[in-house]
C-alpha cells in the first residue's frame, strides 16, 4: 500500500472509530453533515492500510472524495464511474457503477466504506453491498432511516449502529453555532378556499385507512390508494394542496424580504421543487442550481459562490445532499418534499465552522396547514 499521511481527528471522530473497531470493524456512524463523516472514514481507512472501496452516491461526491483522498493518500487512486474504469488499491465508485461491476469488483477489497448509507437496506441497489466480500464495512450518514425493516436490512448489509451524535450535542463547538427562526404565515382568503376543498377530499380518506392499519407507513397508504378510484382522487387532492403551500403569496413576499434583510450574507435558498426555483432565480436574479444545470456550469457556479462573486443560490434537491458548500451562513427554507431527513441535510449545508461565524436558518410555515405539524416533526431531527 502506498504511504498514507497522519489523519487528525476530533475527539468525537475518534471515539466513532473506536466503537467500530470495537464492533469487528463494521458498523454504521451517525454524525451530522459537516461534522467530518469523510474525514472519521479517512482515519479508518489509514488505521488498517489494506485495500478499500468507497461507495458514494453521485457523480460530484466522487470527485470530492478523489480530492479529499489525495490530499492524505500517496498513491494512485481508483475510479469506477463517470465514465472511467480504473482498479487500484483505494478506488472511489459511484453506486450505480459499483451495481453493475460489483461481479468483477466484489473481490478485489478488504474495507468497504459506503458513503450516504441510508440509500441502502430498502432493495434498491443492496445487491451491490451484497457480492462485495471486504469483511469490514463502515457506513456514514447523517440521517439514518426510522423504519425498522430497512434499519435491520442495513445492519445485515453494512453491520450495527456503532456511534451516534446530532446535531444539538455538536453545534457551537464542533459545529458552527445555529438559530432557527420559523416564520409563521398565513394563506390568502382565495388560497384558505382551495387549500381547504383539497383537505376535504383527501382527509377522510387518509383517516380511514389509518385507522384500520394504525401501524402503516405513508407509503403502504399509497400503494393502497392507487388501487381505486376513491383513493387516487385522494392523492391528487393531496398533492394539490402541497402545491398550493409550496410557494403562497405571502412566501413569495418573505422570501423577497428576507433577499433584502439578508443581502450580506452567503444565502442559500432551498424550494420544494424545481419550478419554484426557477421562479426566484427568474424574480431575483439568481442562480439556479437543479438537476437540469450541467456538471460545468454547476462546479462554475458552486466555486463563484465559494469566492464570493455570487452571494446567493436556489436550489430544489441537488444542494441536499453531500455537495460541500462551507461558506454558507444563512438559508431560507421555502418548501421541501422528503420530510426530516432533506431538512437535516439542508441545515446540515451551513453548519461548516468559520471564525465568528452565526448559521441562522429562516424556514417558511405556513399556519393552519400539514407545514405546521411537519415543522415541529423536522426540528426534532436536528436532536434538539
Amino acid at each position: 500500500m502506498a504511504r498514507w499521511e497522519e489523519v487528525e481527528v476530533r475527539p468525537y471522530q475518534a471515539a466513532a472509530l473506536t466503537s467500530w473497531e470495537l464492533s469487528n470493524a463494521r458498523g454504521l456512524v451517525v454524525l451530522p453533515t459537516g461534522s467530518g463523516k469523510t474525514r472519521l472514514a479517512l482515519a479508518a481507512m489509514a488505521r488498517r492500510r489494506c485495500r478499500t472501496l468507497c461507495l458514494v452516491p453521485t457523480r460530484v461526491l466522487l470527485e470530492q472524495w478523489r480530492t479529499v483522498l489525495g490530499q492524505l493518500y500517496r498513491g494512485p487512486i481508483g475510479q469506477y464511474g463517470d465514465g472511467t474504469r480504473a482498479v487500484e488499491a483505494v478506488t472511489v465508485a459511484t453506486f450505480a457503477s459499483a451495481f453493475h461491476h460489483m461481479e468483477s469488483l466484489g473481490n478485489r477489497f478488504d474495507l468497504l466504506v459506503v458513503d450516504e448509507a441510508h440509500h441502502f437496506g430498502a432493495g434498491a441497489g443492496d445487491e451491490a453491498l451484497e457480492l462485495c466480500t471486504a469483511p469490514a464495512r463502515i457506513g456514514l450518514t447523517a440521517t439514518p432511516p426510522s423504519g425498522p425493516l430497512q434499519r435491520t436490512r442495513l445492519e445485515e448489509l453494512i453491520g450495527p449502529e456503532v456511534y451516534r451524535q446530532s446535531v444539538a450535542d455538536l453545534v457551537g463547538e464542533y459545529l458552527a453555532p445555529l438559530q432557527v427562526v420559523s416564520l409563521r404565515l398565513d394563506l390568502t382568503s382565495l388560497e384558505r378556499r382551495e387549500y381547504t376543498q383539497e383537505v376535504a377530499v383527501y382527509q377522510p380518506v387518509v383517516h380511514q385507512f389509518f385507522r384500520y392499519s394504525p401501524r402503516a407507513t405513508w407509503q403502504e397508504f399509497q400503494r393502497a390508494a392507487v388501487r381505486t378510484d376513491e383513493g387516487r382522487r385522494a392523492l391528487a387532492a393531496w398533492r394539490r394542496s402541497r402545491k398550493l403551500v409550496a410557494f403562497t403569496e405571502a412566501k413569495q413576499a418573505a422570501v423577497a424580504q428576507l433577499l433584502v434583510e439578508l443581502r450580506e450574507a452567503r444565502l442559500l435558498v432551498f424550494t420544494g421543487d424545481n419550478d419554484t426555483a426557477y421562479r426566484v432565480a427568474r424574480e431575483h436574479c439568481i442562480m439556479p442550481i437543479t438537476c437540469d444545470i450541467g456538471r460545468a456550469e454547476r462546479s462554475e457556479a458552486l466555486e463563484r459562490f465559494r469566492t464570493g462573486d455570487l452571494a446567493v443560490l436556489v436550489s430544489a434537491q441537488v444542494l441536499n445532499e453531500g455537495i460541500d458548500v462551507p461558506d454558507a451562513e444563512a438559508a431560507i427554507l421555502v418548501g421541501g418534499r422528503l420530510g426530516t431527513r432533506e431538512y437535516v441535510q439542508r441545515v446540515g449545508r451551513l453548519l461548516r465552522p468559520a471564525p465568528g461565524k452565526q448559521a441562522v436558518v429562516y424556514e417558511l410555515v405556513t399556519r393552519d396547514t400539514h407545514e405546521v405539524r411537519e415543522s415541529l416533526r423536522k426540528r426534532q431531527g436536528l436532536g434538539s
